[in-house]
């Protein structure tokens, strides 16, 4: 495969643990490649592929023509080995809370945008992403960073919806997953990693805001005006004052 890109952008991937991170990035990942290489994935498949994997790459094309590089981090292993553990830390010490930051700002480090990522059939890591995840992101971004208005709110599993489930208290419908992230001003889609309903239009998405916004700001930067001041001078005929 060809990797020749134009740019170079890191994604991050978070939400709580067993939301389907890790196999959403392996589906992107499997369909990108079965469509380069012309045949069909499976989702075994893609499960086997991103074991120990905690990032990858992947081009997007813009409809300008450039090729646009995705370095997408898997915090997976973060959140489901690291998480708990430093979460007890955090509540005993000030060093764990020092060892939590450090992990965490490592993973954020220059990141232009993120996916985050809840499960559709479990509100409790819908409230997370809000309550945790977003915050957490918002925290991490730079006054010139593209990450705290490149982020895509991805409800994961709709293949598990169904009569019985909808009607669970636990259920995430649509409509509050959309004017939710219509009020946190997110990007959003649901997808699901097992059927690849929607997971390529919600990284492609991302990946052309995060470029769109990139290319805007450097549009500002360089139309920025530029204020000369002129040294004032004193008239040949004007004697100086003189101080006492």
């Amino acid at each position: 495969m060809d990797q020749h890109y134009d740019e170079l952008y890191k994604v991050v991937l978070v939400g709580d643990p067993g939301v389907g991170k890790t196999n959403l990035l392996a589906t992107f990942l499997a369909d990108e490649a079965a469509n380069e290489q012309g045949i069909s994935r499976s989702f075994s498949a893609v499960r086997k592929a991103t074991i120990g994997v905690e990032f990858a790459t992947a081009i997007v094309r813009h409809p300008n023509g450039k090729r646009i590089k995705a370095q997408i981090w898997d915090t997976g292993k973060l959140t489901e080995e690291s998480y708990l553990a430093l979460a007890c830390l955090t509540l005993l010490s000030s060093a764990g809370q020092e060892r939590y930051r450090a992990i965490t700002s490592s993973h954020y480090r220059r990141a232009a945008g993120a996916l985050v990522v809840f499960d559709v059939t479990n509100r409790e890591t819908f409230n997370n992403a809000q309550e945790h995840w977003l915050k957490e992101l918002k925290a991490a971004a730079g006054l010139s960073s593209t990450l705290s208005s490149c982020v895509m709110f991805v409800g994961n599993k709709v293949d598990l919806e169904s009569s019985h489930v909808i009607q669970d208290p636990k259920y995430v419908d649509q409509e509050l997953h959309e004017s939710t992230a219509a009020t946190l001003g997110l990007m959003h889609h649901r997808a699901s990693a097992k059927t690849c309903h929607n997971v390529r239009r919600a990284f492609e998405d991302l990946v052309m805001a995060i470029y769109n916004a990139d290319k805007n700001k450097q549009q500002r930067t360089d139309v920025a005006p530029v204020i000369q001041l002129e040294q004032s001078t004193i008239p040949s005929n004007t004697k100086p004052t003189k101080c006492c």
